[in-house]
């Protein structure tokens, strides 16, 4: 009897190994099949780089900056009935050789003078080789022709601290974007989707804290193809950490003793440093020419946060302030003639800060006052017919209301009164997707302490798309 069971057993397990091998032979041989890139999928990828073309100004001088807006999540394919995918790696190997007159970096020193942030105060010279702009990225994209996934996960190597021996990779992209028809869900971390227009100056700051309104934020946006002609979208976002190691910033919260202890009843405050704020919630409304107007776009976003800020022990806001911060802004692009373009964009808000790549600038630092500002910039891209060379020239602003920071002394060396930039860039490609730039900067900027000063950086840099 026992022996009997025993052949029973062995004759149940393999049928039902074969059964097991049955069912998985067609799916893997599916995912076999679906691991090749597909026509369907080099279309999508033509769908998504086309709006950010037609935004940009110039040529495509770095094949990175449309990347970063397709997508790559899914490293292995689970669902595989009736769709095709691809996973793509992708990256940018680049070296920058910097000058800098006059330390244009001293709103964020720690990163050495890796890119330019403003005039600083201090009169000294630097020069560095810096391989710190180098990017590395996977993409996926998945479609049954009418539903399609794409994600990305992307790095670069900004660290926190300008430690030349260990420069560890950074978190830049991570999400996933699901488009069904007209409509697409992005959750994850992109670059801002209201603001959106980029200047093109190599730089790694793009004109941070000169006039253009920048991030990567973790969000989630539904966008929406009205026509051929018009999008628009609606946004939820907010910068991945709290308060910033800055000017005493500590946030506190209330807490009970509880009874039986020591002072039992009593309140106490307790000090935090990543206060629980609402995200920004956001809107854009973009419209692309099409005929005469073909290559041109305008844009209008809006912005708006509510969040109670943190106290500053030894100042005027030691309780905090209930903040207001907001945003209006447009975006224009336009070609002028076959080989130049005009692109830009201005915008007006409160309290504008980290989610804009404006660190430390959105409070009175002293006081506690939101803090209103003007920005923008303007450039003028050149790509002659008989060239594959492109010229860029342009210039932005970030000027704070002056009202607004008066009475700041405990961040003299932080905040500023006005900030401008200029810029002239050379991009030309060596041979196939390698590519050398050269750049001239020049920087001015007034700070609340009344004082005026001018800087310049001259880069000059090669790099490899892949």
């Amino acid at each position: 009897m026992l022996k009997r069971l025993g052949m029973w057993g062995g004759i149940s397990r393999t049928v039902l190994a074969a059964v097991f091998m049955a069912s998985a032979a067609p799916a893997f041989a599916q995912e076999q099949k679906d691991g090749a890139p597909k026509p369907m999928l080099e279309e999508i990828h033509k769908q998504e780089v086309a709006p950010q073309q037609e935004e940009g100004a110039g040529q495509l001088i770095r094949k990175e900056e449309p990347a970063t807006h397709l997508c790559a999540g899914c490293l292995s394919a689970i669902y595989t009935e009736g769709s095709k995918g691809s996973i793509t790696p992708y990256g940018r190997i680049e070296l920058d050789a910097i000058y800098s007159s006059r330390n244009n970096n001293p709103l964020d020193p720690g990163q050495f003078n890796g890119y330019a942030t403003a005039a600083g105060k201090g009169n000294n010279a630097t020069a560095t080789l810096n391989p710190r702009y180098s990017v590395f990225g996977i993409r996926a994209d998945r479609t049954d022709g009418k539903h399609s996934l794409t994600g990305v996960v992307e790095v670069d190597f900004y660290g926190q601290t300008d430690n030349a021996g260990n420069i560890p990779p950074r978190l830049r992209l991570a999400f996933v974007k699901y488009t069904n028809d007209k409509t697409s869900l992005t959750a994850g971390m992109d670059w801002t989707p209201i603001m959106s227009l980029h200047p093109d100056l190599i730089d790694f700051s793009i004109m941070g804290y000169g006039g253009n309104l920048w991030q990567r934020l973790p969000q989630i946006t539904v966008r929406h193809q009205f026509n051929q002609n018009i999008e628009g979208l609606v946004t939820v976002m907010r910068f991945e950490r709290g308060l910033s190691a800055c000017c005493g910033n500590t946030q506190t919260r209330p807490t009970t003793i509880p009874s039986g202890q020591v002072g039992g009843g009593s309140t106490n405050v307790a000090p935090f440093n990543d206060p629980v704020q609402n995200p920004y919630y956001g809107g854009r409304l973009a419209y692309t020419g099409t005929g005469n107007l073909q290559g041109s776009m305008l844009a209008a976003s809006v912005g708006y946060r509510y969040y109670r800020s943190a106290p500053i022990s030894g100042s005027a806001f030691q309780s905090g302030r209930d903040i207001n911060s907001y945003l209006f802004g447009i975006e224009a692009v336009h070609p002028l003639t076959k080989n130049l373009k005009f692109s830009g964009e201005v915008a007006y808000g409160q309290a504008m800060g980290v989610e804009f790549f404006r660190f430390n600038q959105e409070l009175n630092l002293t006081t506690g006052k939101p803090i209103r500002a003007l920005v923008g910039w303007g450039q003028l891209s050149y790509a002659p017919s008989h060239s594959p060379s492109t010229f860029l020239v342009g210039y932005g602003f970030d000027n704070p209301n002056k009202n607004d920071l008066s009475g700041s002394t405990s961040a003299a060396n932080i905040q500023y009164l006005s900030n401008q930039r200029m810029y002239a860039t050379y991009v030309r490609p060596i041979w196939a997707d390698f590519y050398f730039g050269a750049e001239f900067q020049n920087l001015w900027t007034q700070w609340t302490t009344m004082e005026r000063f001018s800087g310049q950086q001259y880069n000059m840099s090669v790099w490899y798309n892949f």
